[in-house]
């Protein structure tokens, strides 16, 4: 026990120094009091000196030396006992596959599969607070979108990026997504975990390829979220129209629950179907937390190091002490000593000490704060990144000006098609496309915007058209106005010919004055019609449309060689 004991908190024994001082100041008025003596009769002394007060303030000293000293003791924080402290090494693993098969993008549950998939799979990743997560994208191949990792905050992020669109090729392959999953869980050295597959059916090939895997590695479990309705609908096109078969007919995948249900217990997992309320997602999360707290968790060697203070004990034996010091007003000197300074108007905030400027901004980023991750970015292009976000398309662009990168130039391009500069916007595209054909991203904004030029060159040449038509037509009234103010003046008598001129430049002015507002009001109507037509092109480029997921997932699938074409390429 002795040499287990030690302070917990030994920076409060420097308080001893200013503790050693104020008994030092009290002492010295007590020794000044004494020092009558020497230049005082002694018989005149009591009568000069108020008896016991030398006595009282020795007594002062000595009390408060005792409690400043125990209290001091109890603030160190003495401890000699340890107490029992298991440590579990947490294990708990959890691999979500989701599935982006064109199915997945049937209405039949609003606004579709895919879209309430991912709501649920945010959902899941909110509640779940420890444990490594990854998450897996399928269609006839599976690519990883994040490794295990503990920051659930990045996967949320990257959900609203996966759509089927950006897989590079179509079908559905549930168990190449599974192979992946223990893939990862080799190489993270995790022996126990979870596969959450999120989907709307599986065929009978992927079902005994997953049963033959599950086998393989029996200390795995597999749950379904399954996504989809009985009756089904058909899948929709991007251009319009529904998916189609080889014999003509509208493709309606529909959710086959009694396989699934039975691919799930194989698994030793957790079926369960999406419904609107989070009962689904609530069920799933307790099967995770029941494997993350009672198979996943080892006990390790290693002990807490976690003490039993005696500090408060300490305490108890003060008070007593320091209710003696009420008596005349001498708890008032301790409040001297004891009162806080006041604050640094200059001081730190509490979550400057844990993280960097950089982590700052990135939190204030993901909450919608673009302008304070602006302020708190020091990296030139995550700057530039929260600056357009922000809507200060200019300030962003001189940040981008010193990078030459494909990212720096597609997003210089978008920045600049905010700003309307459309020429210069696509000049940056058609720099990204020189270094790199195959940037679809790129290629897209620039073939819109390129159409937008020709539009807008197409009623700039129409409205010339029509201003010049309007022209020849005045100038056709107006030689037609002379001739009529000639006729009529040579048939006139002299004494009406003035009336006639004064109507004639009466008549004139009014029609120059029409014909002056008519033109007005078509030059505000283009300009609308402009502007309009301008913020509708400008709507179509997107900020991050999944462009690098896209190519990720694009190069990674031409470098596989093993390529096999799914039986139902939806």
């Amino acid at each position: 026990m002795i040499e287990q004991f030690h302070f917990l908190r030994p920076g409060w024994l420097l308080a001893v120094i200013p503790l050693a001082w104020l008994v030092w100041h009290g002492l010295h008025r007590n020794h000044r009091s004494r020092s009558w003596q020497s230049v005082v009769d002694s018989q005149l002394l009591p009568h000069l000196l108020k008896a016991g007060v030398s006595i009282q303030r020795n007594s002062l000293s000595v009390l408060v030396s005792i409690c400043g000293l125990v209290t001091i003791i109890a603030l160190a924080g003495p401890v000699w006992e340890r107490l029992p402290q298991a440590i579990f090494n947490q294990q708990s693993a959890l691999v979500i596959a989701l599935d982006l098969s064109r199915s997945m993008d049937v209405g039949d549950v609003k606004p579709s599969r895919l879209t309430r998939a991912r709501h649920k799979v945010a959902d899941l990743l909110s509640m779940r607070k420890e444990g490594q997560t990854a998450l897996i994208s399928y269609a006839s191949e599976a690519f990883i979108v994040t490794p295990l990792t503990e920051d659930s905050a990045t996967i949320a992020a990257l959900l609203p990026s996966l759509a089927t669109e950006i897989m590079p090729a179509q079908g559905s392959r549930a168990d190449k997504a599974v192979s992946q999953a223990f893939e990862l869980f080799k190489n993270g050295g995790i022996t126990q975990g979870d596969i959450l597959l999120v989907s709307d059916g599986f065929g009978q090939l992927e079902i005994d390829n997953i049963k033959q895997l599950l086998k393989q590695n029996s200390q795995f479990r597999l749950s379904i979220l399954a996504v989809g309705t009985e009756d089904g609908g058909p899948i929709p096109l991007v251009n319009g129209g529904f998916l189609k078969d080889e014999n003509g007919a509208i493709v309606i995948p529909r959710l086959q629950s009694q396989a699934m249900r039975q691919l799930a217990d194989t698994g030793g997992g957790n079926y369960q179907r999406l419904v609107a309320s989070d009962a689904d997602i609530q069920v799933l999360f307790d099967t995770l937390q029941t494997s993350a707290f009672e198979n996943d968790a080892s006990i390790s060697d290693l002990s807490a190091d976690l003490w039993r203070e005696q500090g408060p004990w300490l305490v108890l034996l003060v008070m007593p002490l320091i209710a003696l010091l009420f008596r005349r007003g001498w708890i008032l000197t301790l409040f001297i000593f004891l009162l806080p300074l006041p604050p640094d108007a200059g001081a730190l905030e509490w979550n400057e000490l844990w993280s960097n400027k950089n982590q700052r901004g990135s939190q204030a980023f993901e909450q919608g704060d673009h302008s304070s991750a602006a302020e708190l970015f020091e990296n030139p292009e995550w700057k530039a990144s929260s600056l357009y976000r922000a809507q200060d398309y200019e300030q962003a662009l001189e940040y981008w000006e010193n990078s030459d990168s494909d990212d720096a130039d597609y997003n210089r391009g978008n920045a600049l098609a905010k700003l309307g500069e459309l020429e210069e916007a696509i000049a940056a595209y058609d720099r990204v496309l020189q270094r790199n054909p195959n940037h679809d991203d790129a290629a897209y904004n620039k073939k819109q915007l390129e159409a937008f030029v020709k539009q807008q060159q197409q009623q700039q040449q129409q409205q010339q058209q029509q201003e010049s038509e309007q022209d020849q037509q005045n100038q056709s009234d107006q030689q037609q106005s002379e001739q009529n103010q000639n006729s009529q003046s040579q048939q006139s008598s002299e004494d009406e010919s003035d009336n006639s001129e004064t109507d004639q430049a009466n008549t004139k002015e009014s029609q120059e004055a029409q014909q002056e507002s008519s033109q007005l009001e078509q030059q505000d109507l283009d300009q609308q019609m402009s502007e309009q037509a301008a913020e509708q092109w400008l709507r179509k480029i997107p900020d991050d449309p999944g462009g690098l997921l896209r190519r990720k997932f694009l190069y990674q699938y031409r470098q596989r060689s093993d390529i096999s074409k799914s039986q139902q390429p939806w």
